[in-house]
């Protein structure tokens, strides 16, 4: 459980990148698409996740900026 005054309903999981598809040099839980990965491997570590949790994560690629986005509830529904 995350130790910060997170909402209702927000949770926060921790990965490493073992037991994933991707090769070297994205070796082998890579969870994200921006680093140049194969998006099939992207997508089947993304599953692994998924099972995992029982959840479906969200990602976002991180910026460091002063805009905020929204979260909005029809992302949490989409497959």
């Amino acid at each position: 459980m995350p130790d910060w005054p997170a909402p209702a309903g927000v949770r926060a999981v921790c990965t490493t990148r073992s037991g994933g598809f991707s090769a070297l040099p994205y070796d082998s839980l890579n969870l994200g698409l921006h680093v140049g990965d194969d998006a099939g491997n992207v997508a089947r570590n993304r599953a692994v996740l998924h099972a995992a949790t029982g959840i479906r994560p969200v990602f976002l690629n991180q910026v460091h900026g002063t805009q905020m986005l929204e979260l909005a509830a029809s992302t949490l529904t989409r497959k």
